[in-house]
């Protein structure tokens, strides 16, 4: 399926891309599937013990990839889900968010290690209007996120999505799908 946008060029759709058949992504002895129309972006401070990497849908949507040093993380988080709650409730805490609700929360297997996925929808304060300023996304924006320890690898790992308002509402399946490919060890 394919949009056409008289000032664009077509651009693949996401319900299309989840149909496809996926590819390897492989870095730093972690890996993972992902459909082959996305770009992918490393951050420049990217190293083997510690990065970022976004995944691009060419309709705007990311897949971000973090990673580091698990004796670090475990510090201040004892488990991968007190990670993941810590994480919920500092979006929430955030001054552009006015409300949230967590819609989904489970616990699944990601390569042997226990996984916690959250679905959340943060309502955002206003803004733009007549000064300018970043208007907030109609209806709330949608985030999905997976963490989980890998104590094989000595890393953390984190996944997570924050989807714009035109994202497909099967999203979260792509994003799973692909999560539950990811090899760390």
């Amino acid at each position: 399926m394919v949009s056409v946008d008289a000032n664009a060029e077509p651009v693949e759709s996401i319900e299309s891309i989840a149909e496809q058949k996926m590819e390897l992504f492989s870095v730093y002895k972690f890996s993972m599937d992902y459909p082959p129309v996305c770009r992918f972006e490393f951050n420049p401070k990217t190293k083997r013990e510690k990065g970022d990497i976004v995944l691009h849908f060419p309709d705007r949507e990311k897949i971000f990839l973090s990673w580091g040093p698990l004796p670090v993380v475990i510090k201040k988080y004892d488990t991968a889900q007190a990670f993941a709650d810590h994480s919920i409730k500092s979006m929430t805490k955030s001054r552009s968010v006015s409300k949230s609700e967590r819609l989904t929360q489970d616990t699944f297997t990601v390569n042997s290690h226990e996984a916690y996925y959250n679905k959340a929808k943060f309502i955002e304060a206003g803004g733009g209007g007549m000064f300018g300023g970043r208007r907030p996304a109609p209806g709330g924006r949608i985030t999905c996120s997976v963490h989980f320890y890998c104590p094989n690898s000595s890393r953390y790992f984190v996944i997570y999505a924050l989807l714009s308002a035109k994202a497909p509402e099967d999203f979260d399946s792509l994003f799973l799908r692909m999560v539950h490919s990811f090899k760390c060890h």
